[in-house]
């Protein structure tokens, strides 16, 4: 293995070959473990076939679409959350500070494997992990207008050193630098512990969309990466990890779907599969699948 500048931004470049047999070589998924463990996240170059994401990106367009005209509708409380519900496609939906997530429908378009179970994901996860499901399949949707977040991390981080889960991020189009990408830090801030930066420090690392000066300026204390994406990629991350949205300087939505898997055991009150799946949706997934999503229940 040649060794790297320091500094230098390494990923894994995901082979013709590893692409058809859906599984990373031994340097590659040897790499790719490194990398998610003392950073937090790796990126998959080159991970999802061309026309899995042609597909996901225009039925998702058709999605948002329907959201936007939806924005007026009423406001429900479904799986813990105020949102509205899409009149056509049914997707569950929010809006804040011009980001929105929306949680499509697990149809014919976001139900393959290659997406809601990628391969090379299942190959890293599953020995991090130990037994897990899926928690919830969502959009990060970025516009013009949405101002730059606050550094913060999620789904409770710092209770252990073990990873409670990971969320794997797939770009439907482009995601550059000017049109909002993620920020990351990925100097071991998915370790950091609760109760010494919460509870004895007193750093509130939970602000997303609002201003949180004092953890904006432990942010500052460490080097960042704005990650660059296009379709094909995959970002998984530990949801630990601290980052952050940027702004979109253009007049395109920035899409990345978000697939969030949890370990077995854990609880966490973001995400429910009910707002993606119903009886008859579950029955549709690929078998060999299914057991990730066993844990949905339908919202009414």
């Amino acid at each position: 293995m040649e060794p790297a500048t320091p500094g230098q931004d390494v990923d894994v470049v995901v082979s013709a070959h590893e692409l058809r047999d859906g599984s990373l070589s031994a340097a590659n998924e040897r790499l790719a473990g490194l990398l998610l463990h003392t950073r937090g996240y790796v990126i998959l170059r080159g991970g999802l076939p061309a026309e899995v994401v042609a597909e996901g990106d225009a039925a998702f367009g058709d999605v948002f679409a329907d959201c936007v005209d939806s924005a007026d509708g009423e406001i429900v409380h479904m799986a813990g959350i105020d949102c509205r519900v899409a009149r056509r496609t049914q997707a569950v939906f929010w809006e804040r500070n011009h980001r929105w997530r929306v949680f499509p429908r697990l149809d014919d378009a976001f139900n393959s494997p290659w997406l809601l179970a990628n391969p090379f994901a299942m190959q890293l996860l599953r020995p991090t992990l130990g037994a897990f499901t899926c928690k919830f399949v969502s959009s990060d949707t970025c516009l013009a207008g949405a101002e730059i977040q606050s550094p913060h991390r999620e789904l409770d981080p710092g209770l252990s050193w073990e990873p409670r889960g990971y969320i794997v991020n797939i770009p439907l189009r482009r995601c550059g630098l000017d049109n909002g990408p993620l920020e990351v830090w990925p100097g071991g801030s998915h370790l950091w512990r609760d109760d010494v930066l919460r509870g004895r420090l007193g750093f509130d690392d939970t602000v997303q969309d609002g201003r949180n000066p004092d953890f904006e300026w432990l942010a500052s204390l460490f080097p960042s990466r704005r990650v660059v994406l296009d379709p094909g990629d995959l970002l998984i991350r530990d949801p630990a990890l601290m980052h952050r949205g940027t702004v979109n300087h253009t007049d395109q939505p920035r899409t990345m779907l978000g697939v969030c898997y949890f370990r077995d055991g854990l609880y966490h009150n973001y995400g429910h599969l009910g707002l993606s799946l119903d009886r008859e949706l579950f029955e549709r997934l690929a078998p060999e699948i299914q057991p990730l999503f066993k844990a949905f229940e339908t919202v009414a």
